[in-house]
């Protein structure tokens, strides 16, 4: 396990260094790709978002994070200090193994006007989580084979609005997870996506 953990390490970038400042962007977040060891396998941090009017995001499968503040050093402190406010997890002493690619990527941010980083964490030894409940409304340890797995791996149409003053809408087909309750998809799918094709690279 050690082993793949460090060449998983080998294949991120630095997570500690400050987010550059981009044009155009109406803010930045980061996000908490947390990893527990279980035997010979790793389990991810996936929460569900509480259902709530005026949050775009409301009931989706999500991971740990949200907007970068000005306090805020660098990505880690921020998904440190979001992780620690919506379920508990203090990650402030977790081993940081780096950073995933930024998300949306390049057609998308245009649209989105925000950038997410990923921090890679490990979390060693039993997590005991309290939820904010007016952000999160469940969270499951989900194994990384499951999301390698067929049997969980499919397909769906989703329709995109481009704006609100454009009746418009215009269909893609995405990628998901199913695992349990969840259903993962979109920018979590896309991150999570990013971790499986990191550690394809390790040995």
């Amino acid at each position: 396990m050690e082993t793949l953990l460090q060449a998983l390490s080998a294949a991120l970038r630095p997570a500690e260094t400050p987010a550059a400042v981009e044009e155009g962007l109406k803010f930045r977040a980061s996000v908490a790709v947390v990893l527990r060891p279980r035997g010979s396998e790793l389990e991810v941090l996936v929460i569900q978002r509480a259902v709530r009017r005026g949050d775009r995001w409301s009931g989706h499968a999500a991971l740990p994070g949200g907007k970068a503040e000005a306090s805020d050093r660098d990505p880690v402190a921020t998904a440190v200090r979001e992780t620690f406010e919506e379920v508990g997890l203090d990650l402030s002493g977790a081993r940081v193994l780096g950073a995933l690619p930024e998300h949306p990527r390049a057609f998308w941010r245009r649209w989105e006007r925000m950038a997410v980083t990923p921090v890679v964490f490990v979390f060693e030894g039993e997590a005991a989580l309290t939820l904010n409940a007016r952000e999160v409304q469940s969270v499951t340890w989900v194994p990384l084979a499951a999301l390698r797995s067929p049997r969980h791996t499919g397909r769906f149409w989703w329709w995109w609005r481009p704006s609100r003053r454009v009746p418009l809408r215009v269909p893609f087909l995405l990628p998901r997870w199913r695992y349990e309750s969840l259903l993962i998809w979109g920018m979590t799918h896309a991150i999570l996506s990013d971790l499986l094709r990191a550690l394809g690279r390790a040995p």
